[in-house]
C-alpha cells in the first residue's frame, strides 16, 4: 500500500491518488480484485418484479423530448392508507430487488405502513438512457440528471398512485445517501425528509485521507499491521525498478501474463490493485451484505492482519503475495490481470454488452472522477 509517512501521516504517492480517486466516492465495489468479477446479484428478491418508468433523457433542455425506461422496485406489504412513501435511491450499481425485503428501512415502513419504492440509477443495472457508453452518452450521467431524475419520478408517481399528499421519505447509503441528502436540499416540496447513511457530501480532488482511515483500521487490528503492509508493498516498488524480478513477481502474485511495466500508469495500476484489497476489506469489515449476496464477506481486517503477521509465510513481501492469492481464490478469479492497457481497453468499450457496462464500472469510474473534479455546489 504505497504510504509515505508525512508529518506523521500516511499518504499515497501523487499517482495513485489520482488512481485511488476514481475509486472512493462510491460504495468500493471496484477496488481490489473485486472490480474483476463484476455485479454480485443472487437475485434473492426476484419476488418483486421489476417495473419501469418512463423518464426524461435531459431534464435541463426543454426542446430534447428523448424518453427511456427507467427501473423501479414496489413492495407495498406494509402499506396503510394514508401512510408515507419510503422512496430507496439506486446508486452506482444494479438496484438489488434484495433491498425489497431486507433493510432496517423496512422495520421502519412496517411501523409506520410506508409503501417503499425503490429506483434504479440512470447508467446502471438495466437502466439505460442511451444506446450505449460514448462519450456523447455519457454527458447524460450526472448526480443533477440523477436528481431531476427523481423528482420527476417522484412527481407522476404522486400524481398517478393518488400519492402526492403523502410524506415522501428518501433512503440511501454512500453515494446514494448523498443523493438522498441533496434531493432534501433541492426538491424541499418534494421529499418531506432524507436518511442519508454515510454520505460523503464534498467533493474533493484527490482524497489521500481516505488511506489514512484504511491506515487506522489496520492499526486498530494489530498496530504492527499497516507497517508490515507498508514495509511490503516498499520492498515491491523497489522490485519493480529491476527487470529481472519481472518473473518472480509474475509467479507470486498469479498474473495472468508476464508483468511488463513501461509507464508509470502501469505501476500504478498494478500498486492500486493489490492496495486496493485492504481499502476495500476496511470499507466493509464485518457488514452485514450477506442478504445482498455479497461474495467476499468472510475476509475481514482481522484474516488480513492474520496473514500479514504470519511468519511462516516468509517476509513481509512474501506476505503481501498470499494476501493476493487468497484474494483471487475468494472471488474465484483464476489469475491477476495486471495490465493497465488491458484494463484501458475494456474501459473504451462502450458497449451496454461489453465488460465495463457489468455492474456500472465505467459508469461508476465517469462518474466519480466527474464529482472529484466538480463542487458540490455544481453538483446542485
Amino acid at each position: 500500500m504505497a504510504f509515505q509517512q508525512t508529518c506523521g501521516l500516511p499518504v499515497c504517492k501523487a499517482t495513485l491518488c489520482f488512481l485511488f480517486s476514481l475509486f472512493v466516492l462510491g460504495e468500493g465495489q471496484y477496488k481490489g480484485f473485486r472490480k474483476f468479477i463484476g455485479v454480485q446479484d443472487t437475485r434473492k428478491g426476484d419476488a418483486f418484479e421489476e417495473q419501469w418508468f418512463i423518464q426524461k433523457l435531459d431534464h435541463f433542455n426543454g426542446a430534447d423530448s428523448r424518453v427511456w425506461k427507467q427501473r423501479y422496485f414496489v413492495n407495498e406489504a406494509f402499506y396503510k392508507p394514508g401512510g408515507p412513501v419510503f422512496l430507496m435511491i439506486g446508486g452506482e450499481g444494479p438496484a438489488n430487488p434484495a433491498w425489497m425485503q431486507s433493510g432496517t428501512w423496512l422495520t421502519y415502513a412496517e411501523k409506520l405502513g410506508a409503501l417503499c419504492l425503490m429506483l434504479e440509477h440512470r447508467f446502471y443495472g438495466e437502466s439505460h438512457p442511451t444506446v450505449d457508453l460514448s462519450t456523447d452518452s455519457l454527458r447524460f450521467l450526472s448526480s443533477r440528471q440523477a436528481l431531476a431524475d427523481l423528482a420527476h419520478f417522484r412527481t407522476m408517481m404522486g400524481e398517478s398512485k393518488g400519492l402526492s399528499n403523502r410524506k415522501w421519505v428518501a433512503f440511501g447509503g454512500s453515494y446514494p445517501g448523498s443523493l438522498a441528502a441533496w434531493f432534501r436540499l433541492k426538491y424541499p416540496h418534494l421529499v418531506h425528509a432524507s436518511v442519508a447513511t454515510s454520505a460523503p457530501v464534498h467533493a474533493t480532488i484527490n482524497f489521500p485521507e481516505y488511506l489514512e482511515v484504511v491506515w487506522r483500521s489496520l492499526a486498530s487490528e494489530n498496530a504492527e499491521c499497516p507497517l508490515l503492509v507498508k514495509k511490503a508493498s516498499d520492498t515491491l516498488m523497489e522490485r519493480l525498478k529491476d527487470l529481472t524480478t519481472y518473473n518472480n513477481i509474475t509467479e507470486d502474485f498469479k498474473l495472468c501474463s508476464k508483468l511488463q511495466i513501461q509507464t508509470e500508469m502501469d505501476s500504478a495500476y498494478f500498486l492500486e490493485t493489490l492496495a486496493g484489497n485492504f481499502m476495500d476489506v476496511v470499507q466493509y469489515n464485518e457488514d452485514n451484505r450477506g442478504f445482498e449476496g455479497a461474495m467476499g464477506t468472510n475476509i475481514t481486517i482481522k484474516v488480513l492482519c492474520n496473514v500479514m503477521g504470519d511468519t511462516s509465510l516468509g517476509d513481509p513481501y512474501a506476505r503481501y503475495a498470499a494476501v493476493a492469492r487468497l484474494m483471487l481464490k475468494t472471488f474465484s478469479i483464476g489469475c491477476l490481470d495486471a495490465s493497465f492497457s488491458n484494463n484501458l481497453g475494456v474501459m473504451t468499450n462502450t458497449s451496454w454488452d461489453g465488460p465495463a457496462a457489468n455492474g456500472g464500472i465505467m459508469s461508476n469510474s465517469v462518474q466519480t472522477t466527474t464529482m472529484s473534479v466538480l463542487s458540490s455546489w455544481r453538483m446542485l
